[in-house]
């Protein structure tokens, strides 16, 4: 699977191109209420904040799932609505990159709350995630793009996306295979289950482009 769908394109930004910026406005937004709603609910302690962790998680999640559907979606069902996706599908990514930061803040507040610390697979793990993202969202423009080449751009971005699907799933499999989780299990079936979906997505859509190729050499 080739298809490269977070948080840029490689295709250069068409001039006069105006940039989404309601998109970043939305995730603050978003973001803001999260944190009003869990600190107004469950208190300014351990509790408000990690339901912020919790909701910022899924909330940058789905983010992530649209991004990562975007090439696929386009391809497989071509629509107005499929196409915009696709064409700012760098600001999406870019959008997500900031969502899952403030994930990242909340943890550390929670954690510094508790007096704890995470586990080192966690950090591990996690801390690559959050690597890659970064990279990720630093070269998502134009210069980078021409600086790296596009195969070294494309691969370090594929890399980076499988691997943040991975965490993902990890985590919401694993909390649905634990024997107490922290909810009620339908919620990590339904992300997870959103995860492989899409997944799905993207290897018919890989399939359908090898097989266009295919026939187009036997033409």
């Amino acid at each position: 699977m080739t298809d490269t769908t977070i948080p840029g394109t490689a295709a250069p930004r068409p001039a006069g191109k105006r940039i989404p910026w309601w998109l970043f406005a939305a995730v603050l937004g978003v973001a803001a209420a999260i944190a009003a709603g869990s600190l107004a609910f469950w208190g300014t302690g351990s509790e408000g904040l990690v339901h912020i962790t919790r909701y910022t998680a899924r909330f940058a999640f789905l983010i992530f799932i649209v991004v990562f559907a975007t090439g696929a979606l386009a391809q497989l069902f071509p629509s107005a609505t499929t196409r915009w996706l696709k064409r700012n599908r760098r600001y999406l990514g870019l959008s997500f990159a900031l969502a899952h930061f403030i994930h990242l803040g909340a943890l550390t507040s929670f954690f510094i709350a508790i007096g704890e610390a995470p586990d080192i697979v966690t950090i591990i793990g996690g801390g690559g995630a959050y690597v890659l993202i970064a990279a990720m969202a630093l070269t998502s423009n134009d210069w980078s793009v021409r600086t790296l080449g596009p195969k070294i751009w494309r691969r370090l971005h594929l890399v980076g996306i499988a691997y943040v699907w991975l965490i993902f799933m990890n985590s919401y499999i694993g909390r649905l295979t634990s024997e107490t989780p922290p909810e009620p299990k339908v919620i990590f079936a339904i992300t997870a289950g959103l995860g492989f979906l899409v997944l799905g997505l993207r290897v018919t859509a890989w399939i359908a482009r090898r097989r266009a190729r295919s026939q187009a050499v036997v033409r």
